[in-house]
């Protein structure tokens, strides 16, 4: 890349030393889409790889440059009865043969689970217990408080180098 920048640098000089112009270069830097994050050099689109995940957790800590969350599961608590057609005529619903169909029997409840630890976590000012889902990547363990841990990452912002050029005069 520097080779053909240079290339490009002496021809506009000897272009320039006729015209009384010269090329001048400009780098700008932009923000890639949101869905395009940088992990240890590695470029993902979060949208399409399916190693990222949506864990739902709260906010523990900061330990130096990684987050402390504790994640939230559900965990099923019971079941709901099953409703029979006698019971469904009887509520006005109509005469159907069997028993109703109930898409989720179950009853959950929220229970804290095992820490995690995040880098890179975007969310600035952040309150103990605060609940937040951040899409991760899982990068690694390391040992927290006596036990192993994940270590995920949310990645950085994909910054995109954009190089103009212009002729100038010169005097």
């Amino acid at each position: 890349m520097r080779f053909i920048l240079l290339i490009i640098a002496s021809a506009s000089l000897s272009v320039s030393a006729q015209t009384n112009t010269v090329k001048v270069f400009t780098t700008n830097y932009v923000t890639a889409a949101a869905n395009f994050r940088d992990v240890d050099g590695t470029l993902y689109d979060i949208t399409k790889s399916t190693n990222w995940t949506f864990i739902r957790c709260k906010y523990q800590d900061q330990e130096g440059d990684l987050a402390v969350l504790r994640k939230i599961e559900r965990v099923k608590i019971g079941e709901r009865p099953a409703v029979n057609s006698h019971s469904m005529e009887s509520a006005g619903l109509g005469n159907l043969s069997g028993p109703a169909f109930i898409p989720d029997r179950n009853i959950y409840a929220d229970q804290d689970g095992g820490f995690i630890l995040v880098k890179n976590l975007p969310i600035m000012h952040l309150v103990t217990g605060q609940e937040l889902q951040p899409r991760l990547l899982r990068v690694g363990e390391q040992r927290y408080n006596g036990s192993i841990v994940a270590i995920y990452d949310c990645g950085t912002p994909h910054i995109v180098p954009v190089i103009t050029s212009k002729l100038v005069k010169t005097p």
